[in-house]
């Protein structure tokens, strides 16, 4: 098969993924935090004293994005902000604990519904699959380190 067609056979499926996973969060798990909010938080709950900086950094996105994400997020208590005593400029993010049960519960019900669609797959293939999908990303990882 072509490399243009693998390509395009990945992004179409990443793509019906990610649009699944932003219908499954919206109607069976909560209509007020979108799947980019969520991971948001995920990493601000997993990377403590974390900036927007650093989240603009781990998901290749610009740092106005991230902004307009963190003040939502704050506006629904769900992070606080803590400036830096040594140094105003820099603001840590934090997860409140109504942040955390939110990450919590979500994580539940969404291990839950993509639970049922791994049922489908014996433990061996997620295993390959995932694996495959770490080592892609490891590769792409090195490459943006050497350019």
């Amino acid at each position: 098969m072509e490399l243009r067609q693998l390509i395009n056979r990945y992004q179409d499926a990443t793509n019906s993924i990610y649009r699944n996973v932003n219908s499954m969060m919206k109607e069976k798990i909560h209509s007020d935090i979108t799947t980019d909010q969520f991971a948001t938080l995920q990493y601000i709950q997993k990377h403590e004293e974390c900036t927007s900086t650093d989240i603009a950094h781990a998901f290749g996105v610009g740092k106005s994005a991230v902004t307009a994400q963190i003040t939502r997020l704050y506006e629904k208590d769900l992070i606080k902000r803590v400036r830096d005593d040594n140094d105003r400029r820099n603001v840590y993010l934090f997860v409140t604990k109504k942040g955390i049960k939110l990450v919590e519960y979500t994580e539940e019900e969404i291990y839950a519904e993509i639970g049922k669609y791994l049922g489908h797959f014996d433990e061996e293939e997620i295993t390959e699959f995932i694996n495959s999908l770490e080592k892609l990303a490891a590769i792409m990882e090195q490459e943006d380190k050497t350019v």
